[in-house]
This record gives structure tokens, sequence and C-alpha cells, in this order.
């Protein structure tokens, strides 16, 4: 046994860093993002997100990068926290800080109406205006070839 960690060892270790990592990522994807009252990870992703929407602007890759980067860092100090007021007895289990039922903003359905008919064929790209649109176009590039 001693023999084959010896052997493999390296890739044990990259296996454990992969299973942990997805796990990671499978855990702050099943989690809410959006709630009223800014619990587990809303605030990450609103940080988040109004960080890469102002790296974007400025076409910073690197910004971007590590706005995403930073925000898997607030996910984990979730995490943690959440395991700390488990470990004294604040909350049921490690995950209830961030896996809870979201409260979000749902406009009642007596103040909704459903879309016109009107609105939904108003597609300016109808079946045969794609079709039009599509032969134009092999024909320019037909014309290009030649």
């Amino acid at each position: 046994m001693v023999d084959k960690i010896k052997d493999y060892w390296f890739g044990i270790l990259l296996f454990s860093f992969s299973a942990v990592f997805l796990i990671f990522v499978a855990i702050v994807a099943a989690a809410p993002h959006d709630d009223l009252k800014m619990r587990g990870f809303v605030p990450c992703t609103y940080q988040m997100a109004y960080e890469v929407n102002f790296y974007s602007s400025q076409s910073n890759i690197s910004g971007v990068l590590g706005a995403v980067a930073q925000s898997y860092v607030c996910y984990a100090s979730v995490m943690g926290e959440g395991v700390k007021l488990w470990w004294i007895g604040k909350q049921k289990t490690p995950w209830a800080n961030y896996f809870f039922r979201p409260d979000t903003f749902k406009i009642p359905e007596e103040l909704s109406e459903p879309f016109s008919e009107e609105l939904l064929k108003a597609n300016r790209l109808d079946d045969e205006e794609k079709h039009e649109i599509f032969e134009s176009y092999q024909e320019n590039q037909n014309k290009e070839t030649d």
C-alpha cells in the first residue's frame, strides 16, 4: 500500500484537488444567487457582476478574470463562515447560510399580463425573410469567390 502511494502520490494529490474544486463549483452553482435579504452568496455575486461589467467595459480581460477569481474567494469565505457558525452552534448545518429558500421579488399575477399576440409575432426575421437574407448572403459569398 505504501509503495502504491509512493508511486502515485502526484496523481492522488491532483485527483484530490480536482475533486474538491468540482464539488466546490457544484455547491456554488446549486446555491441561490438572488435574494432580497442579501444572504449567502448574493453579495459575492453582485460584487462580481459589478466588477465584471466595469472591467469588460474597459476591455480589461485580466480584471475580468481577477473579479471572477475574487468572487470564488468570497464564496469560499461564505462557506467557511457557515462552518464556523455551525461549529459554535448558531446554525443547524454548515450549509444553512448559503442553501436556503430565497426571498425574491415576484409580481402578483393580477398585476401582470400575458404578452400580446402582436408582440409575439413582432419577429423581424420571419421564416421567409430568413431564407431571403441567407440566400442574398450566399449570393454575395459566391460573387466574392468568383
